[in-house]
């Protein structure tokens, strides 16, 4: 038998990821939800407590479990702090030789564990048969780290040039949308 326990193996603080991971359903803005609706998502804090319990060795007493517990509830939160991440990628290279290890989801879906192994500091591979999991993961993994910032502006510049070139060859085909961006407010009064 194998004595490469693992965190995960051995505890994790299952009713606070659990809770926090119920908030997190909450969360409209800055989400990867609200990149794509995924019918199965994962919960971005209960998917980061699974690759970190994963690739973190077991503790080897209950002084280290209670400090481990803690280090986890810490990471696992929506507004996590970046000195939480910097600890859990530190204790990942740690355990794994001072290498980056590698993280292969093979039925990635929505992308919230290869998206939180990269988060950790890990080498992350997502893969899945459905071609719209695949664009999101591309969409979600890739495309941001290989465009950079510049990603936003390119999107919202060829986004624009598709609409008004359909505007033009059918838009007579469709009545206009009204843009709520551009409604202007109620005053109180007449919201009374």
């Amino acid at each position: 038998m194998s004595q490469d326990r693992r965190l995960i193996e051995d505890f994790l603080p299952i009713r606070e990821i659990s809770a926090e991971a119920s908030r997190e359903k909450s969360i409209r803005k800055g989400h990867i939800s609200t990149l794509h609706l995924w019918w199965a998502r994962r919960p971005l804090v209960a998917s980061r407590a699974a690759v970190f319990g994963a690739l973190v060795p077991a503790p080897k007493d209950d002084a280290e479990r209670k400090a481990l517990a803690q280090e986890v509830i810490d990471l696992c939160r929506w507004k996590v702090s970046d000195d939480a991440i910097a600890r859990a990628r530190q204790r990942i290279l740690d355990a794994n030789g001072g290498q980056p290890p590698k993280v292969l989801d093979m039925f990635a879906g929505g992308g919230s564990i290869p998206l939180e192994a990269l988060r950790l500091g890990c080498e992350a591979y997502a893969l899945d048969l459905n071609p719209v999991a695949h664009l999101i993961e591309l969409c979600t993994l890739v495309y941001p780290q290989q465009y950079g910032p510049d990603l936003a502006k390119d999107v919202e510049k060829w986004g624009r040039w598709v609409l008004e070139r359909v505007k033009a060859e059918i838009g007579d085909l469709y009545p206009p949308i009204p843009d709520r961006r551009r409604r202007p407010a109620l005053s109180r009064k007449a919201s009374n």
